[in-house]
């Protein structure tokens, strides 16, 4: 009795490490995925205005509801290929009063300096 309790037990073991590794293997292949995009993000800031533009992106926390190149939050629209979608002007007012293009939206309007938007538009216009 005692022999057949030892060998459920590792064969229950075996099992789960067996999933785990079956669970490593498949987010590993989703990270590499993410690191790759996470690149093409970043080669994409090339300029200073550009920089600051994700700088602010970064530091306001946008990223916490909206997505690029799989990466961050899922609450807002993805904001891949926003820079193909609006001009200049339009993002800055969906930007300063984020109402304007959602009467429900939780997002809160852009409080930062005039050079931080334009910088933080540059960078969205970028995004194609």
């Amino acid at each position: 009795m005692r022999a057949l309790q030892i060998l459920a037990l590792l064969a229950s073991m075996a099992w789960l490490f067996a999933c785990g590794k079956q669970q490593n293997s498949q987010t590993s292949g989703t990270n590499v995925q993410q690191q790759t995009n996470q690149q093409q993000a970043s080669q994409q800031v090339s300029d200073p205005k550009l920089e600051r533009g994700k700088a602010v992106y970064d530091e306001t926390g946008c990223a916490t509801c909206h997505i690029i190149a799989g990466i961050g939050g899922r609450t807002g629209p993805s904001l891949d290929g926003i820079g193909k979608k609006y001009d200049a002007e339009k993002l800055k007012e969906i930007l300063l009063n984020p109402k304007t293009l959602n009467p429900n939206t939780v997002m809160p309007p852009f409080e930062g300096s005039e050079e931080d938007l334009d910088a933080l538009v540059a960078y969205l216009l970028s995004l194609k």
